[in-house]
């Protein structure tokens, strides 16, 4: 039976926590709610969200679809879920075609007799493609079968970081994922926790892990398209938070910072521009190097570059340790890519070449079970019942990147508890954890006695 208690106490959160997110949008430089018709971003859109905005809208987010799921049958709910790959397909289709660099500039919108002589497209599907979207608030039908970008078309357009993000996830992850129940239910590879019998080995018919596959002339598009989409990725998860909440500056001029797995440096991009007094190290396997040398620096940060701020430097982590000495070992969502066996060969070989002051920060999500447990056990603090403690459809994309990472390589989102064993395993010493808001950075020393100095409690 449905308490009446908790279908009010759901709306009153929501009812509270919009009260918080409206008093945010008052005080930004243009006081005033976006509205999804808007293509011209806001102030806020870049900005890092504060702590207490960011719970506001986790709770306004988790609390709606709970108050859905509570209120709607049960077949309801469950058919549209489980009908949602139309959905995404879409997406993919208008990615694809570049449907919204077509409407860039349209505020009137556009026929689709026009979007399909500018796509070649057959019109009448296109416009189903585009209903079914703005059904669901991405574009916006002007008159019938006229349409026109909005606030969530927007950042689709081909030169926006998250329509590659988008490409990828609608391309070769949801692809790849029609195969998960497939490879699961297969005595060899669903107990199998290697990184090259998965869903995507299944799809693709590779026998190699995903990044060797990037590396392949014939995958060289997909591969550069996902590293341009981490870009966004980064902008999503306001992995920037690292960039103002870590003190860098402590580091001291001249401080070596190694991005391991870096891409093409989505994060060094940021040091580089904040921190110019850092020497920054890019390394990750030999095609990422040559596009981030390049094309993405050359573009995005020549400055750093000239100055030789940046050293670009191939390797790989299964098989060599990165430049030593360096202060910072800095790995963002690189750990959550593979099984644990793999994660200790990672870590041992950075520990291999780590000196007294080193650290390795570690730039994950940190995992969350489902379950309420007493609050003086919780790493986090939990979302206010009746919410899911770990806020529910809010946290979504967490538990959507830990399926994702098993797809692709048989990796795993992990909890605080899994980061600390991974790290003494490979003979680390944990140190803390910084709470940046959607994710975390776990920090690691050398341990005590493998140490020349004293550098506990530097910061």
């Amino acid at each position: 039976m449905i308490s009446p208690n908790t279908i009010s106490s759901l709306v009153d959160l929501i009812s509270q926590a919009s009260k918080v997110v409206e008093a945010a949008y008052e005080k930004s430089a243009q006081p005033y709610i976006p509205s999804l018709n808007d293509t011209e971003p806001h102030p806020l859109d870049t900005q890092i969200w504060d702590h207490e905005v960011k719970k506001a809208i986790q709770i306004v987010e988790g609390a709606c679809a709970q108050l859905c799921a509570t209120l709607a049958k049960p077949s309801h709910t469950v058919i549209n879920k489980a009908f949602g790959y139309p959905e995404v397909t879409s997406i993919n289709v208008v990615v694809t075609n570049g449907i919204p660099d077509v409407l860039q500039g349209k505020p009137e919108g556009m026929h689709i007799s026009e979007i399909g002589a500018k796509t070649g497209l057959e019109p009448t599907k296109i416009g189903r493609v585009l209903r079914l979207l703005a059904s669901r608030h991405i574009f916006r039908e002007v008159s019938e079968n006229v349409f026109a970008n909005n606030r969530l078309s927007v950042p689709l357009i081909s030169s926006n970081p998250f329509s590659n993000m988008s490409r990828h996830l609608s391309g070769e992850a949801t692809k790849s994922g029609t195969f998960v129940a497939e490879v699961l239910g297969d005595p060899k590879w669903g107990h199998s926790f290697s990184p090259t019998e998965t869903a995507f080995n299944r799809w693709s018919g590779s026998s190699v892990q995903l990044f060797d596959y990037f590396e392949d002339p014939r995958a060289a598009e997909l591969g550069a398209n996902f590293a341009l989409g981490l870009i966004g990725w980064a902008e999503y998860a306001e992995a920037d938070a690292v960039i103002e909440q870590f003190p860098w500056e402590e580091l001291g001029d001249g401080a070596r910072v190694c991005d391991v797995g870096a891409g093409v440096g989505t994060m060094l991009l940021r040091l580089a521009k904040r921190y110019p007094r850092l020497k920054l190290i890019l390394q990750d396997l030999p095609e990422r190097v040559l596009q981030a040398k390049n094309e993405v620096w050359p573009e995005k940060c020549p400055e750093a570059i000239a100055e030789n701020r940046i050293a670009f430097e191939p390797f790989d982590f299964f098989k060599q340790s990165p430049v030593s000495g360096c202060h910072v070992y800095y790995l963002k969502q690189v750990i959550h890519d593979w099984p644990d066996q793999e994660v200790v060969t990672i870590l041992t070989g950075i520990k291999k070449v780590m000196a007294p002051y080193s650290r390795v920060l570690i730039h994950e999500i940190i995992l969350r079970t489902a379950n309420r447990i007493p609050n003086a056990d919780a790493l986090h603090k939990q979302a206010p019942e009746p919410l899911l403690p770990n806020y529910g459809a809010a946290s979504a994309s967490h538990y959507n990147l830990d399926i994702q990472v098993m797809v692709f390589l048989n990796g795993t989102e992990r909890k605080l508890s899994e980061f600390i064993k991974l790290g003494e395993i490979a003979g680390l010493r944990f140190e803390r954890l910084w709470d940046l808001g959607e994710m975390g950075l776990v920090e690691f020393r050398l341990r005590d006695t493998e140490q020349n100095v004293v550098t506990r409690g530097v910061f």
